[in-house]
Order: structure tokens, then C-alpha cells, then sequence
């Protein structure tokens, strides 16, 4: 079956929501950001609107999803980023975001390998993460021999692969990257505010532990760069 075909059933929302997590770990400037699997290109355009970029570029799967923002980004690709040869210079942008895409891929440490030479020796990969770890999936496994795939979160059935906290390191350094922080993340609402808080307790005495995480929030540079935290 074609990727594109996966989404066929998505509810909007699933492509226009504006990450906000990934938001904040770009500061304002004059940047040039890349987003692979942009969606609607709504985080890219809310980035300008907050002065945090001055040139934004999308890259997404189906046309029909991102349409309608064409024209407000300074460049739209549409294919699958497995098989697209873009033609951007090295070192041309300061972010490239890869926000809940790479679990979808076949081979990601490619993708990730494919594409650093594009960011800036000064710049960041930002990626988020479903953590297959999470309480909920481990519940299921454990208690009712279930691994049930659903419309969309950590068992999205359109994902492909499944990552631990180590396993996304590891991804990482594959593809020549290093890991400069990764951030937990948790579910809205007041069940993901019992997690955080749950979290933050169980922290003081399992050290790494992730049971609760949903996902993880991973920045990174290139292996011969020079960014900082």
C-alpha cells in the first residue's frame, strides 16, 4: 500500500496542529527552517508569524493536505522523503524538524543521514518521538496480551517503527548526530498532568526511568558541528 493511502482516514487535525513543544526550543531569529512532514505547514508559518524564521520550507507527503498553504511558504516539496532528492545547498538551514514523522519511515537513520549535511554546523534537528515504553502500551502487553493499533498516538497504525528513549540515541548515532538534550513530554488534560507529576516523583528514585513519557522531545547536531545546548 502507498504511504499517502495510511492517511487517507485522518481527521485534519492530525496534519494542522501547531507544535508549540517544538516551538519553544526556537529562539527568535533569522532562520531557515526545514520541516519534513509539514503537514498543513501550520507550525512553519506560526514560527514567521513569532519572528523565529525568515525563510521556511516544507517537505510533505500528500499535496492535498498542504495545498492550501502553498503560497505562504517560500518552498513546498511534495513526496516521500525516502525517495526525494531535494536540491538544498550544505549547511543551508539553522533547523530541520522531523515532528512525529520518523516512526513512519522505513529506514529513518537514512533520512536523518540524508538530510543533516543540510543544517548549518551551528544548527539543530529537532524531533519528536512516540516512546513505545509508555505505561499504557506495557500495560496492555503484560496484562492483556494486547498490541492494538489505533487512529493515532503511540500505536498510530501508520507507524512503522518503535522506539525506547535508548533506542532514539541510538537512532541518532547512526546516523552521525549527537544527542544535545532530550525532554519528555506527557499527555494533555489532568491524566498528563498526574504523569508529569508522577514522573518527577518516580525520577528521585529510578533515575531514567519512562514509563509515563508519551513521547520524547530530541534535539541534535551534527557529528563535526559546533552547536551548543
Amino acid at each position: 500500500m502507498p504511504k499517502n493511502e495510511l492517511y487517507h482516514d485522518k481527521d485534519n487535525s492530525y496534519f494542522s496542529s501547531v507544535r508549540w513543544d517544538i516551538i519553544s526550543l526556537i529562539p527568535d531569529g533569522d532562520h531557515r527552517i526545514l520541516e519534513v512532514g509539514c503537514g498543513t505547514g501550520n507550525t512553519l508559518i506560526k514560527l514567521r508569524e513569532l519572528k523565529r524564521a525568515r525563510e521556511i520550507v516544507g517537505i510533505e507527503l500528500n499535496y492535498d493536505i498542504l495545498q492550501g498553504n502553498c503560497n505562504r511558504l517560500d518552498a513546498a516539496l511534495v513526496g516521500d522523503v525516502e525517495e526525494l532528492e531535494p536540491a538544498f545547498k550544505e549547511g543551508y538551514f539553522d533547523y530541520i524538524i522531523f515532528a512525529d514523522i520518523l516512526e513512519h519511515l522505513v529506514n529513518p537513520a537514512a533520512v536523518l543521514e540524508r538530510y543533516s549535511p543540510y543544517l548549518k554546523n551551528t544548527g539543530y534537528i529537532i524531533a519528536s518521538i512516540p516512546n513505545v515504553k509508555n505505561y499504557r502500551v506495557l500495560l496492555d502487553l503484560v496484562l492483556y496480551d494486547k498490541f492494538e493499533y489505533a487512529d493515532s498516538g503511540i500505536l498510530d497504525r501508520s507507524h512503522l517503527r518503535f522506539f525506547t528513549r535508548r533506542e532514539m540515541r541510538s537512532l541518532f548515532s547512526q546516523a552521525g548526530l549527537n544527542v544535545i538534550s532530550i525532554r519528555s513530554m506527557f499527555g494533555g488534560g489532568r491524566l498528563g498532568n498526574l504523569d508529569r507529576r508522577l514522573n518527577n516523583s518516580l525520577g528521585k528514585f529510578l533515575p531514567g526511568a519512562s514509563f509515563l513519557t508519551v513521547q520524547y522531545i530530541i534535539k541534535a547536531a551534527r557529528g563535526n558541528g559546533t552547536a551548543s545546548p
